[in-house]
């Protein structure tokens, strides 16, 4: 295909698009001359905090911002397309044979992006017959093989299926087959992992890794996981503030890194081969507004290696600073050379040294929950789901339990029941000493300001009516922990300052604060009771890399000060093994493994774990290079219809004839270390 009369070498052009939204009278450049290529059958990674510009970007090529958005500048090209596509009109036929033709998009939430009302099959087929042409009986037989190809089982029989009689991994694997099968030759993932467990994450990435390499079709990997694009990406592009800050290939991205975004990124991210000790350095401060943008360089602010010059030579526009090795930065390799060992010579805040006492806080003993299941017009009981069984351990004052597992395995339904927001079907609950499990309401008010909660969406778990110091101090007047006006208004500065907020943002509400800032305004009113106890549930899973490494250290200082005990839910192992001192690995409602932190990662025991910690992407292109793959087959089963014996034996690579008749009882292998495994029966 020609250009200009050139022939193109790349498969997709974007040159110097720039995209604005009108706010307030005036227009507001959200993308400011972002430039990309693509080369056919390659996949690239965009990497950088929300609000960078990447997603826009993609949407600015395809022409789909919404209103107050529009494109007001720059060219896309594209192999077998006709002259700069931005030209076509957003809903003309040209463009519509473009966007899921040649180009296709998986959004981050499949459900927003499948029809509720119009089975999978449908949705399919419809996309094959507009874009592919064919009649309904072959559209039909190529959506059948598109849900095969993507590992949907009996897809014949699910053709038929609605969107909510799947789960979210599944629900993205149909998006994937939609996707893929009007034979794009681009495919754009945007975060389209980011809400998935870890081993799902993996099944998806290797599959559209593996359709991309057999198809010969070029993949756009949009994230702010720096794990992922180290594991898949060949070349990656850095964004911040609306354009492009870095790009080369990816193995000089993070062994070389010029630009000093990339280099903050990179130090503020937890790696799971990373020494336990290992400070996470966060990027102080927030991106600017696009609205305030400065004139000067848009990363001088929060910038470690900023020097007078910055200010003085205007936004620094990217260069070759080595071959096919391009960033956006005024100073020279000496002056960050330099910089860079001042830098390293700095003193490092680290939290103070924490106690763990050998007192128990929580000691949980053969705890169940079980839901009951309703049928029919008489709303007849039928059954009950097990949504946890049989689960047993203890946390020490002053210790952190890392909770780890897929999505459905019952980590946010124990720690509810430990919460008393359930009350459990079965055990005990010892907290500080008293069973708990078994107490009515009125007598738990006792311990109610003694155990905490961190919830992982900080915007919903926030009343948008309240303003943030009232949020923060409910409790106190809840539970009568002042005894006056002036006492009350201290105690609230006192609690912003701990969290680092300043007390004059206390009359803000919560849509006037960052997604960072919201967190803490909940780590604040968690802490407010001055509990023993408080349960993180996800608590920087909704956040930036950078903003997660402030809120770690936040909560690894205030478990040194306060001698607080946690547990914590999440699903990045990386995270979990930085912050935890033992880690509870659950399955189905099952414990399966529970070892103290370094034991379980540097001996791992239960193949559920191992098959767990190899999906993780590390964010370093070398160790990716050199790890093992445990490959972990099929979905988590329903709860409903949990399979007999041990619960991940129709997944396991070692499974025996007693794995499927008799439930592995959790044992002491060696030292603290336990697991629920046949394996290791004597």
């Amino acid at each position: 295909m020609e250009k200009d009369g050139v022939k193109m070498e790349n498969l997709l052009e974007l040159k110097n698009i720039q995209t604005c939204f009108r706010m307030d009278g005036k227009d507001v450049r959200a993308v400011d001359g972002v430039s990309m290529f693509l080369k056919r059958g390659e996949i690239i990674g965009i990497v950088g905090e929300s609000g960078s510009g990447k997603s826009v970007t993609m949407l600015s090529m395809l022409q789909l911002v919404s209103s107050p958005g529009r494109v007001t500048g720059g060219e896309v090209y594209m192999e077998g397309v006709k002259g700069d596509f931005l030209k076509y009109s957003a809903g003309g036929s040209h463009m519509r044979e473009i966007r899921g033709g040649k180009i296709s998009m998986i959004f981050q939430e499949p459900m927003t992006s499948l029809n509720p009302v119009l089975t999978i099959g449908y949705q399919i087929q419809e996309n094959i017959m507009l874009h592919l042409k064919l009649d309904k009986e072959e559209a039909k037989k190529r959506a059948v093989e598109m849900l095969k190809m993507v590992n949907i089982p009996d897809a014949e029989d699910r053709f038929n299926y609605y969107p909510q009689q799947f789960s979210g991994g599944m629900r993205q694997r149909i998006m994937i087959a939609m996707a893929m099968s009007s034979k794009p030759d681009v495919l754009i993932a945007d975060e389209a992992t980011t809400a998935l467990d870890v081993t799902t994450q993996g099944q998806l990435l290797e599959m559209i890794r593996d359709v991309a390499k057999k198809t010969n079709t070029a993949v756009v990997i949009v994230t702010h996981n720096l794990g992922i694009v180290a594991r898949y990406a060949e070349r990656i592009y850095v964004m911040y503030s609306g354009s492009v800050v870095e790009t080369t290939d990816t193995v000089r991205t993070f062994k070389n890194p010029k630009h000093p975004y990339t280099r903050s990124l990179l130090r503020a991210i937890p790696r799971l081969n990373d020494p336990k000790d290992r400070v996470l350095i966060p990027i102080d401060g927030l991106p600017p507004n696009p609205a305030t943008r400065p004139v000067y360089c848009p990363f001088y602010d929060r910038c470690e290696y900023r020097m007078d010059k910055c200010l003085e030579k205007g936004k620094p526009q990217l260069t070759e600073v080595e071959p096919d090795h391009f960033s956006s930065c005024c100073l020279s390799e000496e002056e960050l050379a330099k910089k860079e060992i001042e830098i390293l010579n700095k003193e490092i805040h680290t939290a103070p040294v924490k106690k763990i006492r050998e007192e128990l806080c929580l000691d949980v003993k053969e705890v169940k929950k079980y839901f009951a299941i309703y049928e029919g017009v008489l709303h007849k009981k039928v059954g009950d789901i097990k949504a946890i069984e049989d689960v047993t351990f203890q946390l020490r004052k002053g210790e952190t339990l890392g909770i780890v597992g897929e999505s459905g395995c019952g980590k946010t339904t124990l720690a509810r029941s430990i919460m008393r927001m359930y009350k459990p079907d079965g055990g005990q609950i010892f907290f500080n000493g008293e069973d708990i499990a078994v107490y009515p309401d009125k007598k738990l008010k006792p311990f109610r300001p003694k155990m905490s909660m961190i919830f992982q969406d900080p915007f919903s778990s926030l009343d948008p009516r309240q303003t943030a110091g009232s949020v923060v101090g409910e409790s106190l007047l809840v539970h009568k922990l002042v005894k006056n006006r002036a006492e009350y208004e201290t105690r609230v500065d006192e609690l912003f300052r701990i969290v680092g907020l300043d007390p004059a943002l206390k009359d803000r509400v919560a849509h006037e604060f960052s997604g960072g800032q919201r967190q803490r305004i909940g780590i604040a009113r968690a802490i407010s009771s001055n509990p023993s106890l408080i349960i993180c549930d996800e608590p920087i899973s909704a956040l930036d890399v950078s903003i997660q490494a402030q809120i770690i250290n936040l909560l690894e200082e205030l478990q040194a000060n306060l001698g607080i005990s946690y547990l914590f839910i999440a699903h990045d192992l990386a995270v979990v093994k930085h912050i935890s001192d033992r880690i509870l690995v659950m399955y189905l409602g099952r414990i399966v493994e529970i070892a103290d932190c370094l034991d379980l990662y540097e001996n791992t025991l239960h193949p559920y774990t191992k098959a767990l910690l190899s999906a993780v992407p590390v964010a370093d292109p070398d160790v990716e290079a050199q790890r093992s793959r445990i490959e972990i087959k099929g979905e988590v089963p329903s709860i409903r219809n949990r399979p007999k014996g041990c619960p991940f034996h129709n997944r396991c690579p070692h499974v025996m004839e007693k794995c499927k008749a008799e439930v592995p009882e959790l044992k002491t292998i060696h030292g603290n270390h336990q697991a629920a495994c046949f394996l290791y029966n004597k």
